[in-house]
Parts: C-alpha cells; structure tokens; sequence
C-alpha cells in the first residue's frame, strides 16, 4: 500500500474574524467556537446588549472580541466597521456573513416594510461587508468569505416570500465575489442549514441540526489546506 500524506489541518490562531449578524444566537455560538481555536473576533450587530452577552462569554473562554454596533445601511458603514477591526487587531483574515433576519409570506400579500427590512439584513449587508473587505483581501492575496444561509437558498418554498429571494441572491453574490477573486486567494464559501437550534434535540427527543453542528462546520471548513476548500453552496 502506497504512503499517504497525512493532511493536517491549517492553524487558526492568531488569524482575526469579522462577523455580521452578531446580535444572534447563531453568530454568538460561531464567536465563541473560533474564539476556542485562537482566532480574535469582532462580533457586528445592531443591538448592544446582545452583542457583550456573547463577547462575555468569548473573554470569559479566554478568548479577544469586539463588539461594533451598526446599522450596516451605507458603504460607510461597512467601511467603518472594517477600519475598527483591522485597527483593534491588525489584520483581517475571514468575513463571515450570518443570516440573522426572517421574514416572508404570500408574494400577493407580502408586507412591503418586511420585504425591505429582510432584503437589507440578508442581501444588502452582505454586498456592503464585501465591498469593504475585498481590497483588503485583494491587496493581501488571502481571505475567506463564508455566508451562513439557509436551505431556502437551493429550493422554493411557499411563505418563504423576502427571505428565501435574498437567500439565493446571497449564494449568487457569493458566486459572484469567487469568480472574480479566487486568483487572488480568496476563498469563498455558502453553508445552507435548515433551522438550527440551540437545543440538540427536538419535543420528540429526536436530534435537530444544533448550532453547535454549524460551527464544527465552519470550523473544519476553516482549518482545511487552501487547496482542499473548495468554493460553493454546502447543505448541512
């Protein structure tokens, strides 16, 4: 039998993340388990309060995080956002982009305010982080993007209305954003989770996709070698 080369994971520490939707449980538990792998995290939302519950819980594991309240709606914004954090830890090596904001219904009787609310949360912002943060990873010849989605990016689903539209602009985005940067070592990655829950298992005693499951994801996805990453949607 031939040797194999053993394919060891790529160290995270000391490497900073930047993630959007930070007022969510979900970004919350992905902070916490990069924070457990070395990596400094700035954690951006729009409420405060939810946003230190969670840095609490990344210093108390030892761990570095900042915290940016921010309504994302400008260029400037994002812009703001990403000078803070490459100013607080140096250097900015992934962007990861969580899904935070529900909101659909019947197209024929959709709530115009929720459709606008929505499309911003989960398409808008996204574009806006990425618009900042590429000429940095441009410049740098390395970076990640990883959204954190939802499975109403791949198929359609009745009432899914605002959400499940931004969630396949949000895998068309991405798409977009490898095409035009992956000579420049930039990685891009759309996880699709159904609903993942803070509890493992659900009334039935039957196991849910937790959110611990997403961050193993993520993490793994991280730590493998640039050249076994891969680009694309992946359905959890």
């Amino acid at each position: 039998m031939e040797n194999q080369t053993e394919i060891k994971p790529t160290e995270l520490r000391g490497q900073t993340a930047l993630i959007s939707g930070g007022s969510s449980e979900l970004a919350g538990a992905l902070a916490l388990a990069l924070a457990e792998q070395g990596v400094r995290v700035c954690l951006c939302g729009r409420q405060l309060d939810l946003l230190e519950i969670s840095a609490a819980r990344v210093r108390a594991a030892g761990g570095e995080c900042l915290t940016q309240v921010s309504e994302l709606d400008t260029l400037a914004d994002a812009q703001a956002v990403l000078d803070q954090t490459l100013q607080t830890f140096g250097r900015l090596d992934f962007l990861i982009l969580v899904s935070a904001s529900w909101g659909g219904g019947m197209i024929h009787a959709h709530s115009v305010t929720t459709w606008d609310l929505v499309m911003a949360a989960n398409l808008r912002e996204p574009f806006l982080l990425a618009r900042a943060v590429l000429p940095v990873f441009r410049a740098q010849k390395h970076g990640e993007i990883m959204a954190v989605g939802s499975d109403s990016g791949l198929g359609n689903y009745a009432m899914d209305g605002a959400f499940g539209v931004a969630q396949h602009g949000l895998v068309a985005l991405v798409d977009q954003i490898r095409l035009e940067n992956s000579e420049f070592g930039i990685r891009t990655h759309v996880l699709m989770p159904g609903l993942a829950l803070a509890d493992a298992l659900d009334g039935n005693g039957k196991p849910n996709l937790s959110q611990k499951d997403v961050c193993e994801w993520v993490i793994f996805l991280l730590t493998r070698p640039a050249h076994l990453r891969g680009n694309g949607p992946i359905l959890i």
